[in-house]
């Protein structure tokens, strides 16, 4: 489908009632484009064939519509989250501690693909049009499909199985969060751009064993810091 395509089938979406959709799927084509700083209302309403007014009845301002887009963002990493850890083909005699670390693995890959397929939507989504989806997805336990609270359950269940120790558990998801959220900005800005996909990807394992290893490791470590 060319790009003249996709805005004619958004615009056929919008004909039926739908003009707050249309807008945000253009403005994900956009944004792809452009980036979030060259993107404006007026421009998503002409490429749409609509009136600024009758964009502003459904966002106040581009803020508001940016913001909107990335907690959809947020929404859609959550189901490649489960979509990843429903694909696990485990052995049928596999205990809890080997289910979690394989939940917490398939979500950190779920987190570096979305990154990955969706670079420009990832920057959006944790810059400042974002701050709103940000909080959310930070707090928002209450939500089935939310990432960073089915990477405190995995936690919880590593934990739970003696994998872990409740020392090592203590916020240990901000360690593993800023791991494979920092490793994924790298990726995307281009930090890593010498490397192939593959290397990329070696690069994530290479974080999770860390990550991992850490947690393992926390009673040692603790120790090793009294020493000095």
């Amino acid at each position: 489908m060319t790009k003249s395509d996709s805005v004619v089938s958004i615009r056929a979406s919008y004909h039926y009632g739908d003009l707050p959709q249309a807008l945000k799927v253009l403005t994900l084509e956009m944004l792809n484009e452009h980036g979030a700083e060259r993107f404006s209302l007026r421009q998503a309403a002409t490429k749409l064939g609509v009136a600024p007014s009758a964009v502003y009845r459904h966002f106040a301002d581009k803020s508001e519509l940016l913001s909107a887009v990335a907690d959809d963002g947020f929404v859609a990493m959550g189901a490649l989250w489960l979509e990843r850890v429903a694909q696990l083909n485990l052995p049928g005699d596999a205990d809890m501690g080997m289910l979690n670390l394989a939940h917490f693995s398939a979500g950190a890959d779920a987190y570096f693909q979305f990154g990955l397929d969706h670079p420009a939507l990832f920057q959006l989504m944790f810059g400042p049009h974002g701050r709103a989806s940000a909080a959310r997805f930070m707090q928002g336990a209450d939500l089935p499909s939310n990432p960073y609270a089915m990477l405190s359950q995995s936690l919880d269940g590593l934990c739970s199985a003696k994998v872990i120790t409740p020392q090592a558990r203590e916020n240990a998801e901000v360690t593993a969060f800023a791991g494979i959220h920092g490793l994924t900005c790298l990726t995307i800005s281009g930090v890593f751009k010498d490397l192939d996909l593959a290397q990329k990807w070696q690069q994530l394992e290479v974080v999770k064993s860390n990550i991992l290893g850490g947690l393992l490791a926390w009673q040692a470590v603790q120790q090793f810091k009294a020493t000095l």
